[in-house]
């Protein structure tokens, strides 16, 4: 059993980008974790019809994001309580330990984030940087990890102008945990109730749901045509 610990800017990042994988993992028997940097209080998405504030919204979120780690399958869910779309300008250190803190408590095997350049919302790049930075602070200290961010399938073709190796590439088969990422999907109503696709037959729904989901090797040692990123045998002791 390995313990894998995602960290993330936004309630819905842990589901919209790599909900399969995680609750692949969870499915197998090893323990899933969560890291949510904020509440995303400052969403500009309210539901459909709207069901939240601009004052309700965080919790409504929160409530959101708990939901959707029960469908997937997450079972550790630690919230920073940091607030949105202001993670860019907090200071990158103080980020960093922040998440260390975390990563130290948890003591992962493998540790999932956003790329600090191709994020692709400011928010996401400034947590992948903190993770990174927490990251090596932390195998430093207590050992052997692997680190990957989460990417779109696009993004393969862009590794080489961003100084990475094709080899650093990972796609992940997801497709007998769709039932668990519609679940989720479903369970961040706010973000997703304008997906019509999303509320009909569950069914049609779950095929505009990816059965691969694609992830980027952020630290040697890469493992070629890698299509899975736990180890077999972790051997990290925690007595």
């Amino acid at each position: 059993m390995a313990r894998l610990l995602t960290v993330f800017a936004h309630p819905d990042d842990e589901t919209f980008i790599c909900g399969g994988a995680l609750a692949r993992a969870a499915a197998e028997g090893h323990v899933v974790g969560l890291v949510c940097a904020t509440l995303g209080e400052m969403g500009r998405r309210m539901g459909v019809p709207p069901i939240a504030t601009r004052e309700s919204l965080g919790a409504l979120r929160e409530e959101e994001l708990r939901s959707a780690c029960t469908a997937l399958g997450i079972q550790d869910l630690r919230l920073l309580a940091l607030r949105d779309k202001t993670l860019e300008i907090v200071e990158p250190a103080a980020l960093a330990d922040r998440v260390r803190v975390e990563m130290a408590q948890f003591q992962p095997d493998a540790v999932i984030t956003f790329h600090d350049v191709l994020g692709g919302h400011p928010d996401h790049c400034a947590i992948g940087a903190a993770t990174a930075s927490a990251f090596d602070a932390y195998v430093a200290q207590d050992g052997d990890a692997r680190l990957y961010a989460v990417a779109w399938a696009g993004t393969a073709q862009h590794l080489e102008a961003n100084g990475m190796r094709p080899e650093q590439w990972m796609t992940v088969d997801v497709r007998r945990h769709i039932g668990a990422k519609l679940a989720a999907f479903r369970a961040h109503r706010t973000q997703s109730g304008l997906n019509a696709w999303l509320w009909g037959a569950a069914s049609d729904a779950a095929a505009h749901l990816g059965a691969v989901e694609h992830f980027i090797q952020l630290r040697a040692p890469f493992h070629r045509d890698a299509t899975w990123f736990l180890p077999e045998n972790p051997g990290r002791d925690r007595t």
